[in-house]
């Protein structure tokens, strides 16, 4: 069972004010910095290791561009969007699969048509072979941007798009801080170090030292740098 991010803001804000008594820090600062360094650990967890434990999957409907909107999107073009951020990984390694079920054959949903990835110049290179060119047994998907576009179902009545992908911890504005929590149990200890870590390194530019440009004051003013003469030079003065 994944705890709840509120618990964990919660302690390591509570750990926060108990290190640096006299600094204070706000749950929102608090909640960005573990989305930040969360994001980080987590998506080296992910490159290292073959495991579904962070994968979701999702069914995605299939859209037709009936504009052109740049940039990425191409009038009467077939595209999906995934339902969030995902990692970008080597190769797409961001997205697991992707497949549809071809509801004209009788077979059972289970054994889709996997679309694999490809480029836009891989694709055209397989478009002067009828083997290799994309099909609906042989479809294929070109990432541009948050933009899939599906190459070979042109003429397939696809409505719907099973992904499986690796996302991203949302963001400060679209998290529920009552949500669970799916990270890593292991490498919580980190997070907590690394995020107070980042606290103290916050703390070391106070924000009544800042020099704002306007202030006349002699305790921001920039002290003038000695010049050094070498001993020489000093000898010649002396003379």
């Amino acid at each position: 069972m994944a705890e709840k991010l509120r618990i964990v803001v919660d302690e390591i804000q509570t750990t926060i004010k108990q290190t640096f008594d006299d600094k204070v820090v706000s749950r929102a600062q608090v909640a960005y910095w573990v989305i930040i360094v969360g994001n980080k650990l987590l998506g080296q967890h992910n490159a290292k290791r073959d495991s579904g434990a962070f994968l979701n999957v999702y069914i995605v409907p299939v859209k037709v561009a009936t504009t052109t909107q740049l940039p990425n999107l191409i009038k009467g073009r077939k595209y999906i969007e995934l339902p969030g951020a995902i990692f970008d990984i080597d190769k797409d390694g961001g997205v697991e699969f992707m497949a549809y079920y071809d509801s004209s054959e009788c077979k059972p949903d289970y054994r889709r048509k996997t679309i694999h990835r490809s480029t836009p110049s891989k694709a055209q290179w397989f478009e002067l072979n009828d083997k290799t060119a994309p099909s609906p047994e042989s479809p294929f998907f070109e990432r541009r941007g948050d933009i899939f576009q599906i190459l070979g179902i042109e003429a397939v009545p696809v409505k719907e798009i099973e992904v499986g992908i690796y996302q991203t911890i949302s963001s400060l504005e679209k998290i529920d801080l009552d949500a669970d929590f799916f990270f890593p149990q292991e490498l919580l200890s980190q997070l907590k170090m690394e995020v107070t870590n980042l606290a103290r390194y916050s703390f070391l530019f106070p924000a009544d030292r800042e020099n704002s440009g306007s202030d006349e004051s002699n305790e921001n003013k920039i002290t003038p740098v000695q010049k050094i003469m070498s001993v020489n030079q000093q000898s010649d003065q002396t003379q």
